[in-house]
């Protein structure tokens, strides 16, 4: 009798404290439940099995092996959140999600090194539970993004994506991984939209985000190509000029600074233009 690998990466995910459930499988790009027009085929839970949906998920070896009893074409997902430890990051190559998650690490930081696994068409990149509940969202993050913790569920490595694809471990783990990276702080705190997140802090009284706008003006200014300086400068000097008129930064500190990234040229030509005070 041949051995069940469906069942098997259930069981295996089980053991290491991550709680599954069965969801319908697919064949000939045809999702198992029936359904002609099914908009998730091969990703959604068994009702039969699972009737609260990722709410039945268990680490139960009894419960599992009569699921797959029941359904053994079943894939194997995983509950995310606090039910099996875990927060994942739905890379989805097809709707750019690469792209975005490398401007995002451009931008907040790159991710730590986390197990992966290899998906239909992208990635899911596992990181550890740290008790702070991150909202499930679709797209939010950035087009191609999704974040699924408590409340969702992703299909486990073992499981079959429509394709034909078998998901697995990424870089040689083999069936387990060791260990799972806390996530990065700008997954955690700003679920929605980074960028949106940020903007929203330009504020009077908004120190905190005056300094890092001026620090990233000086980044983006000694990147700037010879040739295009004088716009660049200009450009940072009005973004700037906002910080000081609401005495987020004081003028002293943005002086000093713009010296030494050769602002000051643009900024005596901003005094001129805008109703405040640098010097």
């Amino acid at each position: 009798m041949s051995q069940n690998l469906l069942l098997q990466a259930a069981l295996a995910h089980a053991r290491h404290g991550r709680a599954v459930l069965p969801v319908y499988w697919s064949r000939d790009r045809r999702c198992g439940c029936g359904r002609t027009e099914c908009a998730s085929p091969g990703k959604h839970p068994v009702p039969a099995l699972a009737p609260r949906g990722v709410k039945n998920a268990t680490t139960s070896e009894v419960v599992i092996r009569a699921w797959w009893a029941y359904a053994p074409l079943a894939n194997p997902a995983i509950a995310t959140g606090e039910a099996s430890g875990v927060t994942v990051l739905d890379v989805d190559g097809d709707r750019g999600g690469f792209d975005a998650l490398d401007e995002l690490e451009h931008e907040f930081g790159a991710l730590p090194s986390t197990p992966r696994v290899v998906t239909g068409r992208g990635e899911h990149v596992y990181f550890q539970f740290t008790s702070v509940h991150v909202k499930n969202t679709a797209g939010k993050l950035a087009t191609g993004l999704d974040v699924r913790c408590c409340g969702g569920y992703v299909l486990g490595a073992g499981a079959v994506h429509p394709t034909g694809r078998i998901y697995a471990w990424k870089h040689g783990l083999g069936t387990e991984p060791i260990a799972f990276a806390p996530p990065p702080a700008w997954l955690i705190g700003r679920p929605a939209n980074p960028r949106q997140q940020l903007s929203t802090q330009a504020r009077p009284g908004g120190k905190g985000y005056a300094s890092a706008a001026l620090a990233s003006e000086e980044r983006e200014l000694l990147g700037t190509p010879v040739g295009q300086r004088n716009t660049r400068l200009n450009l940072a000097a009005f973004r700037l000029a906002r910080f000081v008129a609401t005495e987020a930064l004081a003028s002293g500190d943005v002086r000093q600074s713009c010296w030494t990234s050769r602002l000051a040229s643009a900024f005596h030509n901003v005094k001129r233009r805008r109703p405040f005070r640098v010097a």
